[in-house]
């Protein structure tokens, strides 16, 4: 019967010795309440109450145990146990404590901490279950595979499974083919991979040392050893000893801190208590005491520690007698003196190293053999037989006196110590996604400004030929994309028609690349196409303008960039400066400086769309960097001052100045009336413009009256006038922008129809607001008759005949301006298909004819300059210096007449005209021309009065 639980004497002091054992030493090394330092996991004692004088000892324990959260312990009473493995009739485990102790610790019960997984010990116990018998002709490798398969889930193989080796080879059907896959899956099967779902346990088995696995080929054949009937020709306490030291691996696995003793691991961090195992009722018969042996015997010889604290009583003491013990009450001063010894004691082995007795009660002497004495007469006689008796008695080692009493440290106030933060569940979850959050802030919101903006963030960061940058947009808050790209991931502005034509620069680019790859000794140059291509929505202006020149471009590499052995292949890098080139001098110095550096084949920088004060800016900062610019639409005067490296394709504002004045003389008119805005100096266009005007008009006797507008264009008056006007020329001096405000203030009201109008000639930045087509929209605009300046008037004039790739009425065959149409016709076909309304209009536009010649020159000069690589030395491109002093010293031919800087740097010996349509509005209408200078074209017959080409 069960004897009464009431307390023994000191199982106080014993509740204080577990409690401090149950706790595990800090991560930082330091114990709690000042004790001393103990890095890492410390060796815990077999703690052994012998002699209690009652069952059922640890009751009490237990029952403390279970009032304190996150310690993880099982109570297993040993008479209990082996009570019913004599009474089951089914195969058991050979070490049945053991298993009870598993299924009890694998219990959901204490906390999210402290819960182990026997993955190992649930194998070799499992096995050791197993009945694998010999069947005639049968295969037992296969029959073991099988056997673990099942174990581990995955169920036996089928005829369709094809996990081993011999099915899959035979399904190769070359024999190389199916040798190589043998040699691969023997290989994977020597290091126990075909065994699916034991590969870990596998590992750890034929490298622990009991049961000598070294003896077996693989995991199967060891498996096969710890299987009935095998298992009874091996050792039996090296099974045992393999099933102790798989349960203590697994929970060392359990609480290990660190990943291959270097990564930290937060779940054996967590882990701040060790598992204790009470083990009650020990006797001989029970197996407890044995159990008890193998633990400390596989501690001895494995020299590692373990999580596990074992607490044990009974009733009676093992055989053989231990060498000393301690009273319960003398608990603290038993375990300070058991740390001391062990060192020594495992190194020898002892049976009992790791024993911790306290004795209830002293365990019985042995018996004494006595011996028969030879008689002695007297006192002294019996003394001297008295003391010899003494002598030869085995000495029993007595309890030291009882240390005085202390506060015990019961179980019931212990709380296990709350994990490192970090290690926590969630905690670091939480810090690293607020790491990550605030980490991501930026890159996000930077994300989100480049999406809004039309910028690609992550290609920007991807692709060598794209770097652009959010900035912004007027002083609305909205924001822009201004940099340079080479490739689709970036594409520019929001009209289709400006995205279509960057998509095709892209598309020749990477067919420049491609045949350079192929023919690396081939000339290739990169020309940097600098404008603006960004606005604001509600005046969308300069798209089709900038559309027109990048269209230029593209006829352009598609005659070079095809298969040949002398042509340079052109690649197009287009830059934008954004909204009016507002940013065009940031651009220059931080991004396109940089590319010329880094990318020597860039020759040149094209475009600049406009003369304002960012423009002269980008034009010095480029100059300064040795990179030439070739102004493609520029004509402010002082251009060339800015940059020894500058030129220009067209006539600076002088010429066009001569031009306007020479028409108002040609026409008649005695008045000449500038219309511009507020003569600012940051746009140098206007300003120079109006200054040359006014000094070539007083030259010629031509009255000059100035009519500007402060706020905008419906400050102007009427034009209107039932009076003859004929003797007056009104010249608009100003930007696309103004122009529509411009014509639906000055000609309104006229109630006798538009001839009522004096001659209004427009500046060549007009011809922007002529290339959009939305101006045929604009009914209060219908026969409204324009005439505006042409920069490539050749181009413009050559009509519908080469629009349709034929040659233009008066040239002669084989001219760059059959080239040009050629092209032009092919890519006009490609818009119609496409549905652009644009292609309404039956001209080809001048500044693709200026983009056009103005690649054209430096893929001459480029071309010119490309010498063969030599012997040891590949070819390379030439100095942009070269290319430079190339380009004034020879002349080039082009669609829109010759090009010639020779005499400077400033195109003012180009023709330029006066270009008329006689109603805005109608798109289809063709622009004719009213006066020119200069050559009106290679071969060309002219009128002798207004130049222009007959």
């Amino acid at each position: 019967m069960p004897m009464d639980s009431a307390g023994f004497t000191g199982d106080e002091e014993l509740e204080s010795v577990i409690a401090e054992l149950v706790e595990r030493p800090a991560l930082t090394g330091k114990e709690r309440g000042g004790g001393p330092t103990t890095r890492g996991d410390r060796p815990l004692p077999l703690i052994c109450v012998v002699g209690a004088g009652r069952r059922d000892v640890l009751v009490p324990f237990a029952e403390r145990f279970k009032t304190t959260r996150h310690l993880a312990f099982a109570r297993v009473d040993a008479q209990a146990v082996s009570t019913a493995v004599g009474s089951a009739g089914e195969t058991l485990p050979p070490l049945p404590l053991l298993t009870a102790a598993r299924e009890k610790l694998e219990l959901d019960a204490f906390g999210p901490y402290h819960q182990p997984t026997f993955d190992r010990f649930r194998l070799v116990e499992w096995l050791t279950t197993q009945r694998l018998d010999r069947e005639p002709g049968g295969n037992r490798r296969r029959r073991m595979t099988e056997l673990l398969r099942r174990y581990s889930g995955r169920g036996p193989r089928t005829a369709d499974d094809r996990s081993g080796v011999a099915p899959v080879v035979e399904d190769v059907p070359t024999l190389p083919a199916r040798t190589l896959l043998w040699l691969v899956l023997t290989l994977a099967g020597a290091f126990g991979m075909r065994v699916t779902g034991v590969r870990r346990q596998a590992r750890w088995l034929m490298r622990q040392p009991y049961v000598v696995p070294a003896h077996s080929r693989d995991i199967q054949g060891f498996a096969e050893r710890l299987t009935l009937p095998h298992r009874e020709r091996e050792d039996e306490s090296q099974v045992k000893r393999l099933l102790v030291h798989a349960f203590l691996e697994d929970l060392r696995a359990a609480y290990r801190r660190r990943h291959r003793r270097v990564l930290p691991r937060r779940a054996g961090v967590r882990r701040t208590a060790y598992v204790t195992l009470l083990l009650d009722n020990v006797t001989e018969a029970n197996g407890g005491w044995e159990l008890l042996q193998l633990i400390n015997d596989v501690r001895n010889e494995t020299g590692e520690h373990d999580p596990l604290l074992v607490v044990a009583a009974g009733a009676q003491w093992p055989e053989p007698l231990p060498p000393a013990h301690h009273p319960p009450a003398a608990a603290e001063l038993a375990l300070r003196a058991w740390r001391e010894n062990l060192p020594l004691r495992r190194q020898r082995f002892d049976r009992y190293a790791r024993y911790l007795w306290l004795g209830a009660t002293p365990p019985p002497a042995p018996p004494v053999p006595q011996p028969v004495p030879r008689r002695r007469s007297g006192r002294s006689g019996r003394q001297q037989d008295a003391a010899r008796t003494a002598a030869e008695r085995p000495a029993v080692t007595a309890a030291p006196p009882a240390p005085p009493r202390r506060p015990a440290k019961p179980l019931t106030g212990l709380r296990a110590r709350r994990p490192f933060p970090p290690a926590r569940r969630g905690v670091a979850e939480t810090v690293l996604s607020l790491v990550l959050l605030v980490a991501l802030a930026v890159p996000a919101w930077q994300v989100q400004q480049a999406w809004s903006a039309g910028c690609s963030w992550f290609g920007a960061r991807s692709h060598d030929g794209v770097s652009v940058r959010v900035v912004e947009l007027g002083t609305g808050g909205t924001t822009q994309c201004v940099g340079y790209s080479d490739s689709a991931i970036q594409i520019f502005g929001k009209d289709e028609r400006l995205r279509a034509a960057q998509r095709a620069v892209f598309a020749q680019n990477e067919t420049a690349k491609r045949q350079h790859a192929q023919q690396p000794d081939r000339a290739f140059l990169t020309v940097v196409h600098f404008v603006g291509l960004t606005n604001e929505t509600a005046r969308a202006d300069t798209d089709h303008a900038s559309a027109e020149e990048l269209e230029g471009l593209v006829l352009r590499q598609r005659q070079q960039n095809i298969p040949s052995e002398g042509e340079p292949l052109l690649r197009v890098v287009v830059a934008n400066g954004g909204d009016s080139m507002g940013h065009a001098a940031m651009v220059a110095r931080e991004m396109l400086a940089p590319l010329a550096e880094s990318d020597p084949t860039v020759v040149a920088v094209t475009g600049m769309d406009r003369t304002v004060e960012q423009t002269e800016r980008a034009i010095t900062t480029l100059g300064d960097a040795g990179v030439p610019v070739i102004g493609t639409t520029l004509t402010g005067t002082g251009l060339a001052e800015r940059s020894a490296l500058y030129f220009q394709m067209v006539p600076s504002n002088q010429l066009q100045a001569e031009l306007v004045t020479r028409y108002a003389e040609h026409e008649g008119a005695e008045r000449l009336i500038l219309h511009h805005p507020p003569v600012d100096t940051r746009d140098g266009y206007v300003a120079t413009l109006v200054r040359e005007t006014e000094t070539r008009a007083e030259q010629r006797g031509i009255e000059v009256l100035h009519e500007g507008w402060e706020r905008g264009p419906h400050d102007l008056p009427k034009l209107c006038s039932e009076a003859d006007r004929s003797d007056e020329m009104v010249f608009y001096v100003g930007r696309e922008a103004d122009f529509g405000d411009y014509l639906r203030q000055v000609a309104s009201g006229c109630a006798g129809g538009t001839d009522q109008l004096p001659r209004i000639v427009a500046s060549d930045s007009v011809s922007r607001f002529v290339a959009q087509p939305d101006r045929g929209e604009e009914a209060a605009l219908a026969r409204v008759a324009v005439s505006y300046v042409g920069l490539g008037a050749l181009v413009t004039l050559a009509g519908q005949e080469c629009r349709d790739g034929g040659v233009p009425a008066g040239s002669p065959g084989g001219t760059p301006l059959n080239a040009f149409c050629a092209g032009f016709s092919r890519l006009h076909a490609e818009r119609t298909a496409a549905g652009c309304e644009e292609d309404r209009m039956p001209w080809p536009a001048e500044r693709s004819g200026v983009a056009y010649d103005a690649a054209g020159m430096l893929v001459s000069a480029v071309g010119r300059l490309h010498r063969p690589p030599v012997e040891g030395e590949p070819a390379g491109p030439p100095h942009r210096a070269a290319v430079a002093q190339h380009l004034r010293d020879a002349d080039f031919q082009g669609a829109t007449g010759e090009i010639d800087f020779t005499d400077g740097r400033i195109g003012d010996n180009r023709s330029l005209a006066v270009l008329t349509l006689e109603d805005i509005r109608d798109l289809s209408a063709q622009p004719r021309c009213s006066f020119l200078i200069g050559s009106p074209g290679e071969g060309r017959d002219h009128d002798p009065e207004t130049g222009c080409p007959r």
